[in-house]
């Protein structure tokens, strides 16, 4: 990630911007626990306008049930708190913040109100970034199943956890390569490796330590191998595609 930069221009920016570090931190904090809530009631501040643009995107309607989530009783499909997609949230607004670190034609102008301003304008982007991203995943979650189920697709390896974990990370990864795409420089939208990277942090570093930490693999294994040959389909459909703009 830091190829285009040497050791004293990295320890001088992180000399520069511990505020904004710091900041990062509580952030994390935060992030966290929420993370771990399990009453929807605290969770309303992005499970509401998520259910509301699921419902607006998918033409499903969802009811609210104090403490457990956003119901639809005919397709018989719960947005709880584990689909506040507070995790996508994090790892968006990390890679958003940090995104001066790595660019190298970054021009770093306005001082640290220029970088708290980058703080709050990545905490706002991330927020509505994951509501729109996790509503698109909540409808295919919805839909998809029903559509494999016609076509006779959802049997054998094919199993509801599987098909929840293609939905998830096809559709949260490929929406992050695209907003980073989206908001990096020209010289810098070449390198996916960005996008990746803090994708498989939080996703699978992060979770990989912890169950390090308690000594628990059952199917971490498989999970690992579905996460990282998503990622890599998906990286590959965008090489190909650089490729064929680039010879047209």
């Amino acid at each position: 990630m830091y190829m285009h930069m040497d050791k004293m221009q990295i320890k001088t920016r992180i000399r520069n911007d511990w505020p904004l570090y710091l900041a990062v931190i509580v952030f994390m904090l935060v992030m966290r626990y929420f993370g771990r809530i399990s009453d929807t009631d605290n969770l309303k501040w992005i499970l509401e306008p998520t259910a509301r643009w699921a419902g607006i995107l998918g033409g499903i309607s969802f009811e609210y049930l104090p403490h457990q989530g956003y119901v639809n009783h005919g397709y018989q499909f719960l947005i709880a708190a584990s689909c506040a997609g507070i995790r996508f949230m994090l790892l968006t607004f990390l890679m958003l913040v940090f995104i001066p670190v790595y660019e190298t034609s970054c021009q770093r102008k306005g001082g640290m109100p220029g970088r708290c301003r980058r703080i709050v304008y990545s905490l706002i982007l991330a927020y509505f970034f994951t509501i729109f991203v996790n509503g698109i995943r909540i409808v295919l979650a919805v839909r998809l199943p029903i559509w494999l189920d016609k076509w006779y697709l959802s049997a054998g390896w094919l199993t509801p956890d599987r098909l929840h974990t293609l939905i998830g990370t096809v559709t949260y990864f490929t929406a992050l390569c695209i907003l980073y795409l989206s908001v990096t420089s020209t010289a810098e939208r070449n390198r996916l490796l960005v996008p990746v990277f803090w994708y498989l942090l939080i996703v699978l570093a992060l979770p990989f330590v912890k169950r390090l930490w308690y000594r628990e693999w059952t199917g971490f294994g498989e999970y690992a191998v579905l996460i990282l040959g998503v990622c890599m389909a998906v990286c590959m459909v965008f090489w190909g595609m650089r490729r064929g703009l680039g010879r047209g």
